[in-house]
């Protein structure tokens, strides 16, 4: 790819070091994003449904699934796609625009400091959190939403009557962001998965001498890694499904935790120790990890083809800008 541009001035840099800009990284991960939701939108659906299932309904992945499908064919399987969408597409352009462009600065700060360029374990866990809380910050409404149609069955009310009870359930517009604060852990499940995702990268290219990885390598290394963030992180992912889904009509009917709404997250995880034990917290993580393994494998390797071709895009813009002034 690279052969198939060619420098036009000694001041040009080589394609090989080339960065694609913030937009560019931002771009290719709504791409992949939006396409691997697509593929595993019933796995989240169910994996949603599974976490505020009772104690006492012990069903797996595919039983779960087969009902959804039950309750109303493929339609039910994908109930709230279409906010689920304008949810991924904010979340990745905004998380992958941020964490590239903190990442460029970062790496600037420590040339000028007189060090290495690449960053260290601390920076690179810093800088994805950060751009995940500036990510969650702006989709929280749109996901809350989006948790909403999944767990409403036949009782889903579509789009507009689902925002409308929110506001009318949760007191106005702060409503929209109930569990950001379980939300704000949470930003560490894409740092840590980006972080183990690239350590992993690198050790796999040194011990196999390659320069780069194929299609089934990244989806492998990078299904591997949101694994290992999910683990980590469930407890959280948990608890902020439950308050979500959390309805004024909840007691009894499975939609959520019942729990006084003014006491929140630390509430919601006492009174689930309380009645199922530690273990409660980890309801429904296999379907979890499921989903996450299939959703990061496809995202990432269509992220990292979509990304080789629009680096090659801008590579061969700038080329023509300098050629076009030069003239």
């Amino acid at each position: 790819m690279a052969s198939s541009v060619k420098s036009t001035a000694t001041d040009v840099i080589p394609f090989e070091q080339f960065k694609l800009p913030p937009v560019g990284h931002a771009v290719s991960g709504v791409v992949g994003s939006t396409i691997a939701n697509l593929f595993i939108y019933p796995l989240d659906i169910s994996t949603t449904r599974l976490q505020l299932e009772n104690k006492t309904k012990k069903r797996g992945i595919v039983e779960v699934i087969t009902s959804i499908y039950k309750e109303g064919g493929f339609k039910a399987l994908y109930a709230g796609l279409g906010a689920d969408t304008l949810a991924t597409v904010l979340s990745s352009f905004i998380y992958f625009y941020c964490y590239t462009a903190l990442r460029n600065v970062q790496e600037k700060l420590n040339t000028n400091l007189g060090n290495k360029a690449q960053l260290n374990v601390a920076q690179e866990l810093f800088l994805g959190a950060e751009a995940a809380l500036i990510s969650r910050f702006f989709t929280t409404p749109v996901s809350n939403v989006t948790t909403r149609l999944q767990t409403a069955g036949k009782e889903c009310k579509g789009f507009k009557q689902t925002v409308r009870d929110i506001y009318e359930e949760r007191g106005g517009l702060k409503g929209f962001w109930t569990g950001y604060r379980a939300s704000i852990l949470l930003v560490s499940n894409p740092s840590i998965t980006y972080f183990v995702f690239e350590k992993a990268k690198a050790f796999y290219l040194r011990a196999y001498k390659k320069t780069s990885l194929g299609s089934v390598e990244v989806f492998l290394l990078s299904a591997l890694a949101k694994t290992v963030a999910t683990m980590v992180t469930y407890p959280f992912i948990f608890i902020r499904t439950n308050m979500v889904a959390e309805t004024s009509d909840a007691k009894g009917k499975g939609k959520g935790t019942p729990v006084d709404k003014k006491e929140g997250m630390i509430a919601l995880m006492k009174h689930v120790i309380q009645r199922d034990g530690p273990a409660g917290l980890y309801k429904g993580m296999r379907a979890q990890i499921t989903k996450g393994f299939f959703n990061q494998g496809i995202m990432y390797m269509i992220k990292d083809r979509v990304a080789s071709y629009l680096a090659l895009a801008f590579y061969t813009s700038m080329i023509l800008k300098r050629r076009a002034l030069q003239q």
